[in-house]
């Protein structure tokens, strides 16, 4: 598709800037900083996630440590989406979420130029980049929004009971899910960085080689 790497420009004939942040997969500090946070939050939660089964005691010290880490992945969720809706170009959800048959496309090309071992050239979040990242999204939305609601009705010192216990059940699904996303992300890392593109440089701020 010629269209992603065509140079849109303006009726003054000045190039598109945004645009061409989008196509060479520029990433801004808001992006950076909040990946951070859901990372570091995210491990930080998933680590103390076996300790907050003290809930149902009466001391449970290790349930208000990871209730609010969760809230902290909470809040840079809540960040990520709603800068995704208003953001620049090369956040916004319209714009590399893979819901369009041709951004399916896209990810199944990726895909197989892994097992080719060919360079794929694609913007930012597109391919199967796009996939994984929206992937990642969905499933720390769905464990920020089941943690917010055991948060904030969930009651220490004692057992979980009805639609409370059923919301606890399927956030503990994370368990497994954040772990396997985990080692796709980190996967997909590393084979970046073997076609010569160190976007883990770019994330925490290290200038690439």
């Amino acid at each position: 598709m010629h269209s992603n790497t065509q140079i849109i420009m303006t009726e003054d004939s000045s190039m598109d800037k945004k645009r061409t942040a989008f196509n060479r997969g520029k990433i801004d500090v808001p992006t950076k900083v909040i990946h951070i946070g859901i990372m570091i939050f995210a491990l930080a939660a998933y680590v103390t996630g076996d300790g907050a089964d003290d809930y149902k005691k009466a001391e449970y010290s290790g349930y208000i440590l990871h209730q609010w880490l969760g809230m902290g992945i909470s809040l840079f969720i809540l960040l990520r989406i709603i800068y995704g809706l208003v953001g620049p170009d090369s956040t916004r959800f319209s714009n590399w979420v893979p819901y369009t048959r041709e951004r399916l496309r896209l990810a199944r090309d990726g895909l197989m130029s892994i097992f080719l071992y060919r360079k794929p050239r694609r913007p930012a979040h597109q391919g199967i980049a796009g996939l994984i990242n929206a992937a990642g999204l969905a499933i720390f939305a769905w464990m920020a929004v089941t943690g917010s609601i055991l948060f904030f009705f969930l009651e220490p010192g004692r057992r979980s009971s009805g639609l409370i216990h059923f919301v606890e059940e399927i956030h503990e699904v994370g368990e497994t899910l954040v772990p396997a996303y985990l080692v796709i992300h980190i996967g997909a890392v590393i084979i970046h960085a073997l076609y010569g593109r160190d976007i883990w440089r770019k994330m925490f701020f290290i200038k690439s080689r």
